[in-house]
């Protein structure tokens, strides 16, 4: 069947019992999510189910109870990690599923947390879809809303978008306010009309969890697979990479970053990078280690003239990695104005983590560059390739520690002015040093190797 409208990718929101997984297979018109009458959660995991809906594909992405503190918080992490992979790079609305009925005290701490933990962004796409509207008596769901502080006060955060539907007792009826096919073509109509005023819903988070998902696989060796395929392949590689990346991540950070709050977002990317970073020190120092061995075996043959352009070369380009490391990590914290003084501190942080990821990318230029001279180059290249790694080394703990400082002397501040002024004279006074130390370490590391 040909599409006659845009293709759709929707995330259900919600808590045990507001009948979540019911409004996925009411949407999909298939029986797609398992549902049952139970006081506890059938949805233990992140699960997405595809149809055709008015011509159109639709994807609906059912996520466990990620607002239910009944749920085990090691479990709620795994699935949120699973979402967050499951909707990168951007979903085209976030669909908070409630219930139509009294509103308990347990359900007013829903309310609560769910204004918490959504950033002003993720509101901008976000819709309101009330279930068991059989429920209503007549009223209409807008004047249902009216009657709780509460209800009113997040719908408004939605940009007034709300629907109903009622998975039980609307499915025959095809016409009117009691239709869930009505419902259902209204709601696709809203998020129509959001994405057409805001885009889709993404951050940076789930921007970086696509980069790795398509990296994954591009690096497939596996040509008997669709493109589909291969990403299905890929995003449970990726899931078990980022469980044992995020062991040490606050379950409330994950759903932060998930749904939009800059802090969570930020911190929650600054430890991807960090882990990257790590696998891509460790291949600079096996990198290392074969140029030695390369080096030593041609030392004999070695040109001077040419080895000393090279190493000159190599140390020159990472010592410009260096001192932009360095200056970049100054500059983090004048990049978090217009925010908390402890957000300053963060966005530094990050900046400098990333900054040190290009400069030990920088380095491994400069030990690509001495292990392809080969025979050419001979001992004093190794001289090279070894200073192109510590001046590597150097960038990173002269841009993260910038933005550590930064950080310290933010919480210090008494006003965002004052964190920037500070922030920037701390992170000025250690670039000066590590420029200086790094001056000094090319003679040094040739020393070491006579």
């Amino acid at each position: 069947m040909r599409e006659s409208k845009p293709a759709r990718k929707i995330v259900l929101l919600g808590t045990t019992g507001h009948g979540k997984s019911s409004c996925g297979n009411t949407i999909l018109s298939e029986q797609i999510f398992k549902t049952e009458s139970s006081p506890e959660s059938v949805t233990a995991e992140c699960k997405s189910g595809v149809a055709m809906v008015g011509g159109r594909t639709v994807t609906v992405i059912d996520t466990p109870g990620i607002f239910d503190t009944r749920l085990e918080e090691e479990v709620i992490k795994s699935q949120i990690i699973k979402s967050i992979i499951e909707c990168a790079p951007a979903v085209d609305a976030l669909v908070i599923v409630l219930k139509v009925g009294r509103y308990t005290r347990q359900e007013r701490e829903t309310l609560d947390k769910i204004v918490e933990y959504c950033g002003e962004e993720a509101f901008k796409h976000a819709v309101v879809l009330f279930t068991y509207g059989e429920e209503l008596d007549g009223q209409t769901i807008e004047e249902f809303v009216q009657k709780s502080t509460k209800l009113q006060e997040l719908v408004d955060k939605c940009g007034g978008h709300c629907h109903v539907i009622d998975n039980k007792h609307w499915n025959d009826c095809h016409l009117g306010y009691r239709s869930n096919k009505v419902q259902v073509k209204n709601l696709l109509d809203t998020i129509d009309k959001m994405v057409e005023e805001n885009g889709c819903y993404t951050n940076d988070l789930m921007l970086n969890v696509e980069e790795e998902i398509q990296d994954t696989m591009n690096s497939m060796l596996i040509v008997n697979l669709s493109t589909e395929e291969k990403r299905e392949v890929a995003k449970k590689i990726v899931l078990k990479k980022y469980l044992i990346r995020f062991a040490g991540a606050a379950t409330g950070t994950l759903i932060g970053a998930f749904l939009g709050i800059g802090v969570a977002v930020a911190s929650v990317v600054a430890l991807l990078k960090a882990a990257k970073l790590k696998e891509v020190v460790k291949a600079i120092g096996i990198a290392v280690t074969a140029a030695g061995t390369v080096a030593d075996k041609t030392a004999v043959a070695a040109a001077a003239g040419g080895t000393a352009a090279v190493g000159t070369a190599a140390v020159s380009a990472v010592a410009g990695a260096v001192e932009a490391g360095v200056a970049a990590g100054a500059v983090g914290a004048t990049a978090a104005a217009g925010v908390a003084a402890v957000e300053a501190g963060v966005a530094a942080g990050t900046t400098g983590a990333a900054v040190g990821a290009t400069a030990a990318a920088a380095g491994t230029v400069a030990v690509e560059t001495g292990v392809a001279a080969g025979a050419g180059i001979g001992a004093a290249a190794g001289s090279g390739i070894a200073a192109g790694v510590v001046f590597g080394a150097a960038a990173l703990a002269g841009a993260i520690g910038g933005g550590i400082a930064g950080y310290k002397a933010a919480k210090d501040a008494d006003s965002v002015l004052d964190a920037i002024k500070i922030s920037a004279k701390v992170n000025y006074e250690n670039a000066k040093e590590v420029v200086k130390k790094a001056e000094r370490l090319p003679s040094n590391v040739y020393k070491k190797l006579q």
